[in-house]
């Protein structure tokens, strides 16, 4: 299981789809592919534990999209193909000035992704009801993930409420667990995960909508990472990455959006605060357009700030065992802040439409809402390039 294996039934997934659920697209036959590249930033030197610059993570994705009326209602199928390789951070240990410096996965990782995920939706009883099933499984990691989403918009009304509920199951069986060479590493593991969601969304004129929604997420069995450790000084060596074995965690969000019609644009605020029970608390604030050009070209910018606090039991690395036996020094624990700028272009040619976008993702502490003591060396940076093809039948 690489850094970047996730619950495909993810809360922000759930909140996504609620905003075009199948039930609502037009019944017509769509096919659509997209291509993304992935590609994390080197570790500067001057932040290796063995002073030189380490190349990092690569992924290549491929989606295919097929979306069809079924019985007067709209099924949708996706599926996803990742492969992936690269060196990813191990532990962060002091040099001899107790500055932290990264060490890296000795060897390249070299992964694959295989995704697929089902999507029906039905009116029913007055309501739009969006129905999800998933499957996704790498070498290591396998994850069962499914979801039910609802959409009501009572008649004369100017506002929709949406819903939803996910749950996900996961199974872990890292690569050389229980090795002599890695004896801490688990041999497997199993995960679960529980998302909710409620919100509503309002027209306050034919220019401008706003919604705001609130989201609880519920994660339990194995939430370490198995590939990493962490350095203990007291110790002269690292032991086993170890969090709790729960996390709960809440999230309010809201969004506004503005048609400007002399312009030819739409205009949209993004932002959302999070909080777990890992004392983890974090903002985001997106802005971004919407610009359409002549009849078939539409141009999408963006902007988007993140800053989270650290957990609780999170440190660059220890001086000491800690009394509950936790211990994690990996980057996204840490306190940090994000800055990305995302362009998206599509273009319409008859029943084609082609697309891409480009996106360049920094993380740093000097981004961070409050300052950051001691950074951790394992912040990255990325770009994200990708390519989109779609028919309309």
């Amino acid at each position: 299981m690489s850094q970047h294996s996730s619950r495909r039934a993810s809360l922000s997934a759930l909140t996504a789809a609620a905003l075009a659920l199948p039930g609502l697209a037009r019944a017509e036959l769509q096919t659509d592919y997209l291509y993304s590249h992935y590609q994390e930033g080197d570790l500067p030197a001057d932040r290796s534990a063995s002073g030189k610059s380490s190349e990092r993570y690569t992924v290549d994705s491929h989606l295919f999209r097929l979306a069809a009326p079924v019985a007067d209602n709209v099924a949708q199928l996706d599926l996803t193909y990742e492969t992936m390789s690269g060196a990813s951070p191990w532990w962060v240990q002091p040099d001899a000035n107790g500055k932290p410096v990264q060490v890296m996965s000795g060897a390249s990782i070299s992964d694959h992704r295989i995704d697929g995920e089902l999507s029906y939706g039905l009116p029913l009883g007055g309501v739009d009801w969006g129905l999800r099933l998933g499957y996704s499984a790498e070498r290591d990691y396998r994850a069962l993930h499914s979801g039910v989403e609802a959409q009501y918009t009572p008649e004369t009304k100017d506002f929709t409420l949406s819903g939803g509920i996910g749950y996900s199951a996961d199974r872990v069986e890292p690569t050389d667990g229980g090795s002599a060479k890695y004896p801490t590493r688990i041999v497997s593991a199993n995960r679960k995960g529980l998302t909710a969601y409620g919100g509503v969304s309002w027209v306050l004129r034919p220019q401008t909508t706003v919604q705001t929604s609130l989201s609880y997420a519920r994660d339990s069995g194995f939430l370490s990472d198995p590939y990493k450790e962490a350095y203990v000084v007291a110790a002269a060596g690292t032991v086993a990455d170890s969090r709790p074995d729960g996390r709960q965690s809440w999230a309010l969000s809201g969004k506004l959006r503005h048609y400007v019609s002399r312009m030819g644009l739409a205009l949209r605020v993004d932002y959302r605060l999070y909080h777990d029970d890992w004392r983890t608390t974090s903002h985001t604030l997106e802005l971004g357009v919407d610009k359409t050009l002549g009849e078939t070209w539409r141009v999408s910018p963006s902007l988007r700030w993140y800053s989270q606090s650290q957990a609780y039991y999170y440190a660059p690395y220890y001086n000491g065992f800690r009394s509950d036996g936790f211990a994690s020094s990996d980057y996204r624990l840490s306190p940090y802040g994000a800055l990305s700028g995302r362009v998206d272009v599509r273009k319409a040619l008859g029943e084609w439409e082609l697309g891409g976008g480009v996106e360049y993702y920094d993380a740093s502490g000097h981004y961070a809402l409050k300052k950051v003591e001691m950074e951790n060396p394992g912040l990255l940076s990325y770009w994200i390039v990708n390519l989109r093809l779609g028919y309309r039948f």
